[in-house]
């Protein structure tokens, strides 16, 4: 039997909150692709996820082809054990080989185990598998490498243009299948992909002098619009008169309008009116109010920090934007701070300027925040989803149901 390839979550999933309180975190995009699809390019056969509980059903639901935490299955066979937070580029992560553990620092980037070494090991829950690999220390090889393996959430940012043109290089795709309208202007055309059913109206500027660009199946370019790369714009997506700065990924079915600059936009999620996004993660099932607008740069140009599980954590950047959680809503005129977190769920309206970090299901704006009750937003959120076509399943309300109760601490403590 072919070995099998299992991607796990460390203890770091808290690092990219409020984004992976509802995904595992090789589910979060960076580049054309998400983490565990770049991941899986070692072996296409035998895929293996491991996830917080929380997230299994809703994983199993988005990853078809996959067994998720099916430990006991992996008890009886050859495995090669990837962290899922590896931004896997042009790394070389061989299927087979000598048993090892490879580390990078204190982290575990993957680990190559016989059933023979696993049949001795400890495989409780998913919550303690770097405990078992650890244990294969003291049995295996251990190797020091030099990897992508991200720490924080704005890592993804910053490493998204670098991503989306090792993906364009290695997916080896590029020319025009769609339709380019006479009117619309193509700055090296050879570093443009356009997949079958997408359409490129008049007036709109592809330029492909600093990245490359890839544009999915059934995406509509509106004019006036100019697209820069590095630039992904993922299948069924609308772009309607938008400045798209270069290191920008858009994921399938989101609506773009206004300005975006090195931003990752996961799926599902809309900024169809004026207004600036940059260095910014943005959720699924977002939508942004006309003129939201958030600071990715302070006037002092001075390091960002982002508040994480209740502690500032300097970024050591300049420039970072805002991190929106799943099913959150801007009202119009919302200004978002810098490096600001906005978790899962939260309903901002009255305009202003936003405090720094808003609680997942939270409700208000600068005169102050209630809590976003439960019921109302997975009713908001069936009717959202049945919008594009996206039926809501009982998997995805137990989820925010779980989340919800998860999140309850953080909301206490700002009252």
């Amino acid at each position: 039997m072919t070995r099998a390839l299992c991607i796990f979550e460390d203890g770091k999933v808290e690092n990219f909150y409020p984004l992976t309180l509802t995904r595992p975190v090789y589910d979060l995009r960076c580049g054309i692709s998400t983490l565990w699809e770049k991941i899986n390019r070692i072996s296409e056969e035998n895929l293996h996820l491991l996830c917080r509980e929380h997230l299994s059903q809703v994983t199993s639901q988005r990853i078809k082809n996959a067994r998720v935490n099916q430990l006991a299955d992996l008890k009886h066979t050859d495995v090669l054990f990837v962290n899922g937070r590896l931004l896997f580029l042009d790394d070389e992560i061989a299927l087979e080989g000598d048993e090892k553990i490879a580390v990078q620092g204190q982290d575990i980037v993957y680990g190559r185990l016989n059933k023979d070494t696993l049949e001795k090991l400890s495989l409780g829950s998913t919550q303690t598998i770097e405990d078992t690999l650890a244990q294969a220390k003291q049995m295996v090889k251990v190797e020091e490498v030099e990897a992508n393996l991200l720490e924080y959430l704005w890592d993804l940012v910053r490493l998204n243009g670098e991503a989306i043109k090792a993906d364009f290089r290695l997916t080896g795709k590029s020319g025009i299948e769609g339709e380019v309208a006479d009117g619309a202007y193509l700055i090296k055309p050879d570093q443009i992909y356009l997949a079958k059913g997408a359409e490129v109206q008049p007036g709109v500027v592809l330029n492909a002098e600093e990245g490359p660009i890839h544009i999915g199946e059934k995406v509509k370019v509106r004019p006036p619009t100019i697209i820069d790369g590095p630039c992904y714009i993922g299948k069924g997506t609308i772009v309607d008169g938008a400045k798209i700065r270069e290191g920008c990924s858009v994921g399938p079915v989101c609506r773009i309008a206004g300005e975006i600059a090195e931003s990752i936009f996961h799926a599902y999620s809309n900024k169809h009116h004026h207004g600036f996004i940059g260095h910014a993660y943005v959720g699924e099932w977002v939508n942004m109010g006309a003129l939201t607008t958030n600071s990715d740069l302070k006037n002092t140009y001075g390091t960002i920090k982002v508040p994480l599980q209740g502690k500032p954590i300097d970024t050591r950047d300049i420039k970072v934007g805002s991190f929106i959680g799943d099913h959150t809503k801007t009202g119009i005129g919302t200004l978002l701070s810098t490096g600001c977190v906005i978790g899962v769920a939260c309903n901002i309206f009255g305009g202003g300027m936003t405090p720094n970090f808003i609680p997942s299901f939270s409700w208000g704006g600068k005169k102050g925040f209630v809590e976003n009750k439960l019921d109302k937003v997975i009713g908001v959120a069936r009717l959202v989803m049945e919008r594009r076509g996206v039926k809501q399943t009982q998997a995805d309300r137990d989820l925010l149901k779980r989340v919800h109760e998860l999140t309850a601490d953080e909301r206490r403590k700002r009252k």
